[in-house]
C-alpha cells in the first residue's frame, strides 16, 4: 500500500503529469474512502496551496481554467463536512500563511481593477477559512492579515456594482468583522488599534456604512436575510469605530488635545509629542482621494454624526460635557456649509442642502438629548463658548434659507428649543425665512415649518413675551414685498399652534398683542389701502391675525377683574369705531362694477372683521353681565326690519344694502363672512327674543333663506378641493367647500326655519354630494381638511341627522325618487305599469306618500280591503318576466344608493314611508337583470335582500302586512329567485351564490317569524307557502339533473329549511300550551317531507361516485330536518331520548338520509373545520344523532367515532398553530 500512497503522491508533484489528471486524482483522493493516504487532508492542502504560490510568483505557468479549478479544490476541502468533523474532533491543520497573503492580494486586486477571475472560488476559501475556528487562527495570530483582509473587502463592496458576487462578498465581510472585533477588545495597545483603525479601516468602513444605509444594493435588498445582514454589518463597523477610535484608554489623549489647547500656558511645543486622536481622525474623514469626488460629500455628511454619536457614547458624563462639546465645531467644520460664511465655496445644490443639513440636524439632535448645553453653566464656566457656536451655526442657517428642506426648519427648531436666545438677535429674519415669505409647498416640509412656528410660539408664550415676538412679527408683515406672492399667513397648522398658545396666555398679554396689531393696523396700512394692492393684501393679513387673536383669548366672565372687562369692552368699541366702520366705508366709497383685486382685499378684510366683531361680541355678553355690548341697543331694530338685516351697532340698514350689492357676484371670503353675519343674527334672534313672535319668525325664516340663497349656484358641481377651516385661505375654488360646511355644521338652527322647498334643496345637495365609494369619504376625527364629500359623509353618519325629521324625510324623498327614476328607465315605455306599480310612476311624491297613508287607513286590523291585488300584479309580471330590465350601469347607480340607504336608521320610519321603501326594493329585487355580468347581478341582489331584511327589523314592518299577505311575498320572491337562477352561469358552490342562498333565506325567515308573532292567519299563510313549495319541489324530482337545476333546488331546499325552522318550534310550543290547530303539524310534516326529499336530490352522486359537500348555508338543513323529525316524535313522558315509532314512514323514510349525511361528516369534519359556520352544523348534527341510538348501526360505536373524528381536528389545529 505504500507504493500506492507514493505512487499518488509522485503523480501529483510529476511535471509529466497533465494538470488535468492531477486535479483527476487529487480528487479522487480527497473523496475517495478507498484511499488511506496518511494526513491526506494536510497534504491535499499543502498541494494545492504549493501549486497555487508557485503560480502567482511566477515559478508556475498554469492556464486560468486550471487556476481556477485549484481555487475551487481548496474551497471544497474547506467546506467538506468532513474537514469540519476532524476539525471538531481536534484534528490540526496547518494553513501556510502564503495562501493567506495570496488570498489578500486576490481581494485587493479584485478592489482596485475589478479583475473577477477566481474571485467568486477565492471568497468562498476565505468564508470557509473564517467559518471554522480552526482554520481562522491563522488570521487573528497576525493582526495585520485581517486588518489588511477586512480593508480591502470593505473597499471591494464600494468600489464594485452589485453582481452575483455580493452576497458572497458581504458574509466574509460579516465575518471578518466579528473576528477583528474579538480581537480588537483583545488589543492591550490602545494606539496601535488607533493606528490600524485610521491608517486602514476607518475610510472603508464609514464609506462602505453609509452605502449600506443608503440602499446601494437594490436586488440584494429585496430579501429579509439581506436586510438582517445589512443591519448586522452596520452595527459591527459602529461597534469596530468605537472600539478603535474612540477607546476609554484614549480619553485622556482627546482631553490634552481638546481641553488643553483652550488653556494659554500650554506650550505648542508639549502639543507635538501628543497623540492627537481628534486631529487625525478629521483627516482622515477629509481627504478627498478615498472615494469619488461626487460621493465624498455625502460620506462626510452622514459620518459627523455617526462620529458624535461614538464619541457621546464613550465618554458622556457630567464632567466631559465641555469635552464633548469641543468635538461638535470641529465635525461640524468637516461639512461643506460650514465654510458658506468664509465666502469658500458657491452655493450647493438642493440634494446637497439636504444632505448637509440632515447632519447639522443630526448633531444639533444628539445635542439636545445628551444635556451637552448648560447655559448658565456655558455662561458662568466657559464664557459662552457653546452659545457662541451656536449663534454662528443659526446666522449660517437664517442667511441661506432652505425652505423647502424640512431639515433646516427642524434645525432652527432645535437650536430654539436650547435656547431662545440664540435666535433672538434674528428673529425677524427667523419669522421672514420661516414664515411670511417662505414658499413652502411640499408636505414634509410643511409639517417641519408647523412645528418650528409652534415652538417659537410656546417658547414665547411660556416666557410671557407674546407682544414682544408680536411686533417683530408685525414688523415683517409690514415690511415692503411682493404680497401676491406670499403664501397664506394662517394655515391650518401654524393657525392651531397660535391658538392653543393664545388659550394658555394670561388676557392682559392678549389684550397688548390685539392693541398691537391694531395700531400697526391703522398708523401703517389704514391710510395706504387706496389703490395699493400690496397694503390691501397686507390689510388681509393682519385682518386673519386679528381674528386668530379675538376668537382664541379667553372669554371674559363675572370672577374676571373689572379692569380688565373695561380695557376689553374699549378694544371692542376702539376696532368698531376706528377700524371696521372706516373700511366698510372705503369699501363703499371706492368700489366698482369690476372690483380690482385691492378692493377684493378690503372688501375680504371688512367682512372678516365684522364678522368676527359680531361673533366675539355676542360672546362676551353671553358670558360676562358686566361686559356691555353695543349691538344690544339695536336688538330691537333689528327684529323690527325683516327684510333688512342689521348686523352691526352704528352701521345703516342702507349701508348693508350697498355692501351686500357691491359683493352680490363675490364667491370669496366676503361672501362667506356676510353669510356667516346673517347666522349670527339669526342666533342673537334667538337668544335675544324671549317669544316667538310673528316679527322675529319673519326675520328668521328671511335670514336663514338668505344663507342658503346667496351662493345656490355654487353647489350645482362637485369640486374635490380640501379646505382647512382656515378664514384666512379662502379663495374662490374653496367657497363652495366653506359654505356647504357653514350650512350643515348649522343645521340644527336653520332647519326650523327653512321652507319646504328649501330642505328639499339641502337634500339633494347632500345626497349630490355624497361620495361614491367609501374611501372617499372617510373623516378622520379631529381632521382639519374637509371637502363636500367628507362634509355629507359626516351628516349623514351623525346621530343628528334622523333628529332633523323634516331634512331626514326629505332626503329618503330624494333617494326614492332617484331609484324610482332608474327603475322607470328600465321599463320601456310600458303603459300598463304606471296602474300595476303606480309607487314608482308617480310624479309627485307626496301625493304617493298620501296614498299609502289612505290604504293603510282603509286596511283595519281586521284587514277590510282584499290584500290581492298587488300580489297578482306581481306574481303575473314576474311569471311572465318582469317587465323592468335593469343593466350594468343602471345597476352600478343602484348599488352606490343602496350604500346610502345602508347608513340610514330606517328601524323609525313612518308606515307609509315604510311600506313605500319596501315596495321600491321589492320590485328592484324582482325586476330583470338582463345582460348583467353575473357578479354584478348577485351582488345587486344580495344588497337588496340585506335592505329588505334590515328594513323589516323596523317598528312599522307590520304594515307591509297589510298591503300583501306573507304568503304571496313569500311566493313572489322565490318564483323571482328561481328564474334568476337558471339564468346565472354561476357554479352552485361559488362564495357569491352562497351569499345570495344566505340572505334571502334570511328574508324568508324573518316573513315567517313575523308572521308567527303577529299570529296573521297562520293556517292560511303557511298553508299557501306549503303548497307553493310542494309544486316546485316536485316539478324539481322530475327534472334531469344539470347545474342549473342544482341551483334551483338549493334555492328550495333554503325555502324549506326556513320553513321547517320557524313552523317546528311554532307547532311545538303550541302543542304544548294545547293551542295548536290540526292542520299547523300536518302541513309541517309536508315540509318535513319535502325537505327530505330535496335534501337527496342536493346530496346525490356527482361524477367521482361521491356525494356533494353540501355549503355552509345548506349544511345546516340536515339537522334542522333531524331535530324537527325528532320533536315530532316524542312520546308523551319520554324526556330523555327520542325514539321512532314504528309505524311512522316519515321518519323511517330519513334514516337512511340521516346515516348517509353521519357518515359523509365523520370523513369531513376535519375539512369543515376550517369554515365556522359548517363545522358548527356538522357538530350540531352529530350532536343529535347521538341522541337518536334507533339510528346507529350495531356494527361500530358512535360515541367512539365521533370521539375520533373531534379528536383528528383538534390535533390538526394544534399542529396548525
Amino acid at each position: 500500500m505504500a507504493a500506492v500512497y507514493s505512487g499518488i503522491s509522485f503523480k501529483l508533484k510529476s511535471k509529466t503529469t497533465s494538470w488535468e489528471d492531477k486535479l483527476k486524482l487529487a480528487h479522487f483522493a480527497w473523496i475517495s474512502h478507498q484511499c488511506f493516504l496518511p494526513n491526506k487532508e494536510q497534504v491535499l492542502l499543502d498541494w494545492a496551496r504549493q501549486s497555487l504560490v508557485a503560480f502567482y510568483k511566477k515559478k508556475l505557468e498554469l492556464q486560468e481554467d486550471i487556476v481556477e479549478r485549484l481555487w475551487v479544490y481548496v474551497d471544497n476541502i474547506l467546506h467538506s463536512r468532513r474537514l469540519q468533523n476532524l476539525l471538531k474532533n481536534g484534528k490540526t491543520i496547518n494553513l501556510q500563511i502564503s495562501l493567506v497573503k495570496i488570498i489578500n492580494e486576490k481581494i485587493e486586486e479584485f478592489s482596485l481593477s475589478g479583475s473577477q477571475r477566481s474571485i467568486c472560488a477565492i471568497l468562498s476559501c476565505c468564508q470557509g477559512i473564517l467559518s471554522a475556528p480552526a482554520l481562522a487562527v491563522i488570521y487573528t495570530a497576525k493582526p495585520e492579515l485581517i486588518v489588511a483582509l477586512l480593508s480591502q473587502l470593505c473597499w471591494s463592496a464600494c468600489r464594485q456594482p452589485e453582481g452575483a458576487m455580493t452576497a458572497k462578498l458581504f458574509e466574509v465581510i460579516h465575518l471578518a468583522l466579528d473576528h477583528y472585533l474579538k480581537l480588537q477588545q483583545q488589543q492591550a495597545n490602545p494606539r496601535r488599534v488607533f493606528g490600524d483603525m485610521t491608517g486602514h479601516l476607518f475610510q472603508p468602513c464609514l464609506v462602505l456604512r453609509h452605502l449600506l444605509l443608503g440602499g446601494t444594493w437594490t436586488q440584494a435588498s429585496q430579501g429579509q436575510l439581506w436586510q438582517v445582514l445589512s443591519r448586522d454589518i452596520r452595527s459591527k463597523i459602529d461597534a469596530v469605530l468605537r472600539g478603535g477610535v474612540f477607546r476609554y484608554d484614549l480619553l485622556s489623549s482627546y482631553k490634552e488635545e481638546l481641553l488643553e489647547q483652550q488653556q494659554e500656558n500650554v506650550k505648542m511645543g508639549v502639543l507635538k509629542n501628543l497623540l492627537t486622536p481628534m486631529d487625525t481622525v478629521i483627516t482622515r474623514l477629509v481627504e478627498p482621494d478615498y472615494v469619488k469626488s461626487d460621493l465624498h460629500a455625502l460620506v462626510v455628511a452622514s459620518s459627523v454624526s455617526l462620529l458624535y454619536r461614538l464619541f457621546l457614547d464613550s465618554y458622556l458624563k457630567e464632567e466631559n460635557q465641555f469635552l464633548c462639546f469641543q468635538v461638535l465645531p470641529r465635525l461640524f467644520g468637516c461639512l461643506q456649509i460650514s465654510h458658506l460664511q468664509e465666502g469658500q465655496m458657491e452655493a450647493l445644490s438642493l440634494s446637497d442642502w439636504t444632505t448637509e443639513l440632515l447632519a447639522v440636524e443630526q448633531l444639533l439632535n444628539l445635542v439636545a438629548t445628551s444635556n451637552i448645553y448648560n447655559v448658565a453653566a456655558d455662561r458662568i464656566r466657559h464664557g459662552e463658548t457653546q452659545f457662541h457656536f451656536y449663534r454662528r451655526v443659526a446666522e449660517l442657517l437664517i442667511n441661506h434659507s432652505q425652505a423647502s428642506v424640512p431639515a433646516w426648519f427642524r434645525c432652527l427648531k432645535i437650536l430654539m428649543s436650547l435656547n431662545h436666545l440664540i435666535l433672538e438677535p434674528d428673529l425677524d429674519d427667523l419669522l421672514s425665512s420661516a414664515w411670511i415669505d417662505a414658499e413652502v409647498t411640499e408636505f414634509r416640509a410643511k409639517k417641519a415649518q408647523e412645528v418650528l412656528i409652534n415652538t417659537v410660539f410656546q417658547t414665547y408664550a411660556k416666557l410671557r413675551q407674546m407682544p414682544q415676538l408680536f411686533q417683530e412679527l408685525l414688523e415683517v408683515i409690514c415690511r415692503p414685498a411682493a404680497e401676491a406672492l406670499r403664501q397664506p399667513l394662517l394655515a391650518s397648522g401654524l393657525s392651531m399652534a397660535l391658538c392653543a398658545c393664545f388659550l394658555e396666555l394670561p388676557l392682559s398679554q392678549i389684550l397688548d398683542t390685539w392693541s398691537l396689531v391694531l395700531d400697526k393696523f391703522q398708523s401703517l396700512v389704514m391710510p395706504c389701502l387706496q389703490s395699493d394692492t400690496d397694503m390691501a393684501f397686507k390689510a388681509m393679513s393682519l385682518s386673519s391675525l386679528l381674528h386668530c387673536i379675538m376668537f382664541n383669548m379667553q372669554s371674559l366672565d363675572n370672577n374676571m377683574p373689572l379692569p380688565i372687562i373695561r380695557r376689553t369692552q374699549c378694544m371692542m368699541e376702539r376696532m368698531l369705531r376706528e377700524l371696521v366702520k372706516p373700511l366698510l366705508g372705503l369699501l363703499l366709497d371706492l368700489w366698482s362694477p369690476e372690483p380690482e383685486p385691492w378692493q377684493q382685499k378690503v372688501s375680504d378684510s371688512a367682512l372678516l372683521l365684522s364678522y368676527t366683531w359680531a361673533q366675539v361680541d355676542t360672546t362676551l355678553s353671553l358670558h360676562c353681565s358686566q361686559y356691555y355690548s353695543l349691538a344690544v341697543s339695536l336688538a330691537r331694530a333689528a327684529l323690527d326690519s325683516s327684510n333688512l338685516p342689521l348686523l352691526l351697532p352704528g352701521v345703516e340698514t342702507e349701508l348693508w344694502k350697498k355692501v351686500e350689492k357691491c359683493i352680490a357676484q363675490s364667491r370669496s371670503l366676503s361672501r362667506y363672512c356676510l353669510e356667516q353675519l346673517y347666522l349670527q343674527k339669526v342666533k342673537r334672534t334667538l337668544i335675544r327674543t324671549s317669544s316667538q313672535s310673528k316679527e322675529a319668525l319673519q326675520t328668521l325664516r328671511f335670514d336663514t333663506a338668505h344663507i342658503l340663497d346667496s351662493s345656490r349656484d355654487c353647489l350645482s358641481q362637485k369640486t374635490v378641493t380640501a379646505w382647512d377651516r382656515q378664514v384666512s385661505t379662502m379663495n374662490e375654488s374653496l367657497y363652495p367647500v366653506a359654505h356647504w360646511h357653514l350650512i350643515v355644521s348649522n343645521l340644527t338652527v336653520l332647519i326650523p326655519y327653512l321652507c319646504l322647498n328649501d330642505v328639499r334643496y339641502v337634500a339633494t345637495v347632500l345626497l349630490r354630494t355624497l361620495p361614491t365609494s367609501k374611501a372617499q369619504g372617510s373623516l378622520a376625527p379631529g381632521e382639519s381638511y374637509v371637502t363636500l364629500e367628507k362634509i355629507s359623509t359626516a351628516l349623514l353618519h351623525s346621530p343628528l341627522f334622523p333628529e332633523m325629521q323634516s331634512l331626514y324625510s326629505a332626503f329618503l324623498t330624494c333617494i326614492i325618487a332617484k331609484c324610482s327614476n332608474i327603475l322607470c328607465s328600465g321599463a320601456h315605455n310600458d303603459l300598463s305599469l304606471s296602474q300595476q306599480l303606480p309607487w314608482l310612476f308617480g310624479k309627485d311624491y307626496h301625493t304617493l306618500v298620501a296614498h299609502w297613508e289612505t290604504r293603510l287607513a282603509k286596511v283595519g286590523s281586521e284587514g277590510v280591503e282584499p290584500r290581492g291585488e298587488i300580489a297578482q300584479n306581481f306574481l303575473s309580471m314576474v311569471k311572465s318576466g318582469f317587465p323592468i330590465k335593469l343593466h350594468e350601469d343602471q345597476l352600478k347607480d343602484l348599488l352606490e344608493l343602496f350604500d346610502v340607504i345602508s347608513a340610514l336608521h330606517l328601524d323609525s320610519l313612518w308606515p307609509s314611508y315604510h311600506v313605500h321603501l319596501f315596495f321600491l326594493l321589492f320590485s328592484m329585487a324582482v325586476s330583470t337583470l338582463g345582460h348583467c355580468s353575473c357578479p354584478l347581478a348577485l351582488q345587486f341582489l344580495v344588497k337588496c335582500y340585506q335592505l329588505l331584511s334590515g328594513l323589516q327589523r323596523g317598528r312599522n314592518a307590520r304594515s307591509v302586512f297589510r298591503v300583501m299577505y306573507v304568503s304571496d311575498i313569500f311566493e313572489v320572491v322565490l318564483t323571482s329567485l328561481l328564474q334568476a337562477s337558471a339564468e346565472f352561469q354561476v357554479r352552485e358552490d361559488d362564495p357569491a351564490w352562497l351569499q345570495l342562498l344566505q340572505v334571502s333565506g334570511v328574508f324568508l325567515e324573518q316573513l315567517m317569524q313575523m308572521l308567527i308573532q303577529a299570529k296573521l292567519s297562520l293556517v292560511l299563510n303557511f298553508g299557501k307557502i306549503t303548497a307553493f313549495l310542494s309544486k316546485y319541489s316536485k316539478g324539481a324530482s322530475s327534472k334531469e339533473l344539470n347545474i342549473q337545476n342544482l341551483r334551483s333546488r338549493q334555492l328550495l331546499l333554503v325555502a324549506l329549511t326556513k320553513l321547517c325552522q320557524s313552523l317546528g318550534p311554532c307547532v311545538k310550543e303550541r302543542r304544548q300550551l294545547l293551542e295548536a290547530p290540526a292542520a299547523l303539524p300536518e302541513l309541517l310534516q309536508q315540509a318535513m317531507m319535502q325537505m327530505g326529499a330535496m335534501l337527496q336530490l342536493c346530496l346525490v352522486p356527482g361524477t367521482t361516485g361521491c356525494r356533494r359537500r353540501l355549503p355552509s348555508v345548506l349544511l345546516s338543513a340536515v339537522p334542522t330536518l333531524l331535530e324537527v323529525d325528532l320533536s315530532q316524535h316524542l312520546r308523551e313522558g319520554q324526556p330523555k331520548i327520542a325514539q321512532v315509532v314504528d309505524t311512522d314512514r316519515a321518519l323511517l323514510s330519513h334514516v337512511t338520509l340521516y346515516q348517509d349525511v353521519y357518515t359523509q361528516l365523520l370523513e369531513e369534519l376535519p375539512a369543515l373545520s376550517g369554515n365556522t359556520q359548517s363545522f358548527q352544523a356538522a357538530l350540531r348534527f352529530l350532536t343529535l344523532f347521538l341522541l337518536a341510538p334507533e339510528f346507529h348501526s350495531k356494527e361500530s360505536s358512535v360515541f367512539a367515532s365521533i370521539f375520533y373524528s373531534v379528536q383528528k381536528v383538534l390535533t390538526g389545529c394544534f399542529v396548525c398553530h
